[in-house]
């Protein structure tokens, strides 16, 4: 058999390249396509079907059309065949490739002539990532006994813990602000409590670990606290942590808060409605939702008197298992930190 023109190497330009991941995007490639005639003249077609985009090991798209040319050549020779083109990434296809570890994104084209096929690759990263800006994506806040809002004896010591995803590398930069009884429930950056510069660094989605100094226990009454950042474009609202300071003695009044929904082991989602009656001289409410029969509260929210009614966060519902019960209730504070109102426990489902 005579053997017909082979194609000895695949290459793309550029082979690493960096995606801008917030909305649709594109890539403009070339793939340079070698072969080689070994014996007699011909004109054989080169061609490639698609390209493939692959994140760690799976194709989860195609991309692009057929590229196709024709090549002539005389025995001995060789050429170097050039495709050019514009791959549309779609706003869906950014969020996974700004999702997954770094490496593990690579767009492939396969070219075959009559005989032979070769293989190239292209290593993508997201725009925010290898090469680019430090980028923060995502801020977890609890304190340091895993709960989400939390009520304190005075004098007691409490730290608050900030978990973050990132990515690339820099110097992140960041601020641990508080809001203390003393100012206003409306007040919107409160006073700084710790300012935090540390180094991270990441090829891809990173993750660190801040811990705050110890919280100000000293004044009875509610404290808002958060963990302000820069380079946070992908957050749209950062996470608050409420907690309330209390005197030493915590002890629960009888069940005298009246509770107006959910009923008693009623299925609880972001729609849900918390509502109840209100305890004169209560300066705010705090709702925790505790492991059945156990006083461990797992989540909760803490707001000011001027509201009877709220719903759960996507952030709160996050640290409820699904298809688990747990244990609800609802206590009232006044302007000096005490508990002067309760309501009996109930049940909900997270579905």
């Amino acid at each position: 058999m005579i053997a017909e023109a082979n194609v000895t190497s695949v290459t793309v330009t550029p082979q690493r390249a960096n995606l801008n991941v917030k909305g649709a995007s594109s890539l403009s490639l070339t793939w340079n396509v070698t072969r080689l005639e070994p014996t007699a003249p011909a004109t054989v077609p080169v061609s490639s079907t698609n390209a493939v985009l692959q994140i760690n090991g799976t194709n989860v798209a195609t991309l692009g059309g057929t590229l196709l040319r024709q090549s002539t050549l005389n025995p001995a020779q060789s050429e170097t065949l050039r495709f050019s083109e514009v791959l549309s990434i779609s706003a869906s296809l950014a969020r996974k490739i700004a999702e997954a570890p770094a490496g593990s994104v690579l767009i492939s084209r396969t070219f075959t002539d009559t005989q032979t096929t070769g293989l190239a690759r292209l290593s993508v990263f997201s725009g925010t990532g290898q090469g680019g800006a430090l980028s923060i994506n995502r801020i977890d806040l609890r304190f340091d006994n895993n709960a989400r809002t939390d009520v304190i004896a005075k004098g007691d010591t409490r730290r608050a813990i900030a978990e973050i995803n990132f990515r690339s590398s820099g110097l992140l930069k960041g601020e641990w602000r508080i809001i203390d009884p003393t100012a206003s429930l409306g007040s919107a950056r409160g006073r700084i409590l710790q300012v935090v510069r540390q180094q991270v660094v990441s090829s891809g989605q990173g993750r660190t670990r801040i811990v705050s100094p110890a919280l100000p226990t000293t004044k009875n009454g509610l404290y808002l606290l958060t963990f302000s950042v820069e380079n946070a474009d992908g957050i749209t609202e950062l996470p608050v942590l409420r907690y309330f300071v209390l005197e030493t003695s915590t002890k629960r009044p009888a069940d005298n808060l009246t509770t107006l929904s959910p009923g008693n082991g009623a299925r609880v989602n972001q729609e849900t409605v918390f509502a109840w009656e209100n305890v004169p001289g209560a300066l705010a409410y705090q709702i925790e939702i505790l492991t059945p029969g156990h006083d461990v509260v797992v989540s909760g929210k803490v707001v000011s008197a001027q509201d009877l009614k709220l719903k759960l966060s996507a952030f709160s519902l996050d640290n409820l298992n699904s298809g688990e019960s747990y244990d609800w209730r609802l206590r009232a504070f006044d302007k000096s930190g005490r508990v002067i109102g309760s309501s009996p426990r109930q049940l909900l489902y997270m579905p």
